[in-house]
């Protein structure tokens, strides 16, 4: 298939995609608001989400500013992060607790300390808002770790594009929760249609409507994880430099004839995990680009075929043992 009918069939299968909406995503403005009891803390975790690499500088959308002032409300923000190093009592919690309830933002909380402790006690509210995580430090592995898993769960889903691609911190985190998001809903779609295909562009027979769902599924990852990155351009220029990744389907096509190849019976499971392994294999070769401005090698998609296999293989089962335990 040559690059201009490829870039056709892509354009056809994202027609009801708004690109422009998701690029907007990417580059909107956020407001993230830094307070604890530790204001060198504070900074040094603005810096670190900044980029964990050189910690020199603060990104200007964050603010660190002092407790009263946001449990106050008198800063907007979208997003707080409070940092608490000494343990606090039941009683301190609960004050905490109770200002931040008047905080309409989400809110999560960061408690410090030398091991993991226990969830707080009293608990915190249940009111979806406030979340809590603990870590050891407050350095690059907390960062890129617990803290910015935490972080996706606490933040409203329309601002991590724009929170990986202008903070490096949390890049990592948001990339693989991308990856890992749509490889699951592909899977669950497989699951429970039972399709046999998984990937498009392949030259056998296709059942057209669930492959194009799976497709539009991937392309939109790839194209959010290029946004992520950082990458700069149009929809259209972004969807074409994607697809000269990919090879006019090339990579598609190498990837399902891999991943295909070792499944020795078909069925439900064998086919959902595929469609999973396919859709993480893609995109760990849309990050490999989008991160480091080159292919992967043969080699490593090789690598990247065999535990693409084993992970979908465990999401299958896990997807059946979830419909037998409901039965």
């Amino acid at each position: 298939m040559s690059r201009a009918a490829s870039l056709t069939t892509l354009w056809r299968i994202l027609r009801e995609v708004d690109l422009e909406a998701i690029r907007q995503e990417a580059v909107r403005p956020f407001r993230l608001a830094i307070t604890g009891d530790d204001p060198r803390a504070n900074e040094h975790l603005a810096r670190l989400l900044t980029d964990p690499e050189t910690a020199s500088l603060i990104h200007p959308w964050i603010r660190v500013v002092p407790p009263d002032q946001v449990l106050a409300h008198d800063i907007p923000a979208d997003l707080v992060l409070v940092l608490l190093h000494r343990a606090p009592t039941p009683d301190d919690l609960e004050e905490l607790w109770r200002r931040l309830g008047r905080v309409q933002m989400p809110r999560l909380v960061v408690l410090v300390g030398s091991g993991t402790p226990p969830a707080p006690t009293p608990p915190m509210p249940q009111d979806g808002k406030t979340r809590w995580v603990a870590v050891p430090q407050v350095d690059r592995n907390a960062v890129e770790g617990p803290l910015a898993q935490a972080l996706i769960q606490t933040a409203p889903p329309h601002l991590l594009l724009s929170l990986a691609r202008h903070l490096a911190g949390l890049r990592p985190a948001v990339f693989q929760h991308l990856i890992q998001e749509t490889a699951q809903a592909n899977a669950t779609f497989a699951f429970s249609t039972g399709i046999a295909e998984v990937v498009p562009l392949l030259n056998v027979p296709l059942n057209v409507g669930d492959t194009l769902v799976l497709t539009k599924n991937q392309l939109v990852m790839a194209y959010k994880l290029a946004l992520a990155a950082g990458k700069s351009g149009s929809p259209r220029e972004l969807i074409g430099e994607i697809l000269g990744v990919l090879g006019g389907g090339f990579l598609f096509r190498q990837i399902a004839r891999e991943l295909v190849g070792l499944v020795p019976v078909w069925g439900v499971l064998p086919k959902t995990a595929v469609a999973y392994a396919g859709t993480w294999a893609i995109g760990q070769a849309v990050l490999h680009w989008a991160t480091e401005g080159a292919p992967l090698p043969r080699e490593q998609l090789h690598r990247l075929y065999q535990e693409a296999l084993e992970r979908g293989r465990a999401a299958a089962q896990a997807l059946a043992q979830r419909v037998r335990s409901r039965r």
